[in-house]
C-alpha cells in the first residue's frame, strides 16, 4: 500500500492554539493535541495519499490535514529555536517531516498522520480582535 517513508511538506498552520491545549469543543473527553496544516500543495498532498493519509479540502484552507497527538507540538524556527505556539496566527508558513500510522478505523478514515518535525518558515502573528463591550446607559 505505502512504503511509510517520512515525507517533507509545506503548508501553512490553522487553529494553533489546539497545539498547546486540547480542543474540548466537541468532544469533552478529549485527550489530544492537534496540529492543523492547511493550503498544502496537490504534489504535496499526492504524497501524504501516498502514506495512506486521507487529505481534506475546505475553501478556507485548501488541502489539508490534522495531526493528534498526546504529546505537546514543538514548532521550530529555521535555527531550531523553539517558536512559541500562542504568537503564531492562522496562515503561518511552515515545513513539516510527516509520517503515517495504521490503526483499527484506517480502512475507513485512512492513516493517520504523524508530524516528526514542524519548523515555522513565516511568522504570521496572532492578534486576537479586541471585545466589544456594551454600553449601558
Amino acid at each position: 500500500m505505502s512504503d511509510l517513508k517520512p515525507v517533507k511538506i509545506s503548508g501553512e498552520l490553522f487553529w494553533n492554539k489546539w497545539m498547546a491545549e486540547f480542543n474540548t469543543m466537541f468532544n469533552e473527553g478529549n485527550d489530544r493535541y492537534e496540529c492543523t496544516i492547511g493550503n498544502i500543495s496537490d504534489d504535496d498532498a499526492a504524497k501524504l495519499t501516498g502514506l495512506g493519509i486521507k487529505v481534506k479540502h475546505k475553501d478556507s484552507m485548501g488541502n489539508f490535514i490534522v495531526a493528534k497527538s498526546k504529546y505537546l507540538f514543538n514548532p521550530t524556527d529555521e535555527n531550531l529555536k523553539e517558536v512559541d505556539v500562542k504568537a503564531l496566527g492562522n496562515g503561518s508558513k511552515c515545513v513539516a517531516v510527516i509520517t503515517a500510522y495504521t490503526h483499527r478505523m484506517s480502512a475507513k478514515y485512512g492513516n493517520s498522520p504523524t508530524i516528526k518535525k514542524l519548523m515555522v518558515t513565516e511568522v504570521v502573528t496572532y492578534t486576537p480582535e479586541p471585545q466589544e463591550e456594551d454600553e449601558a446607559f
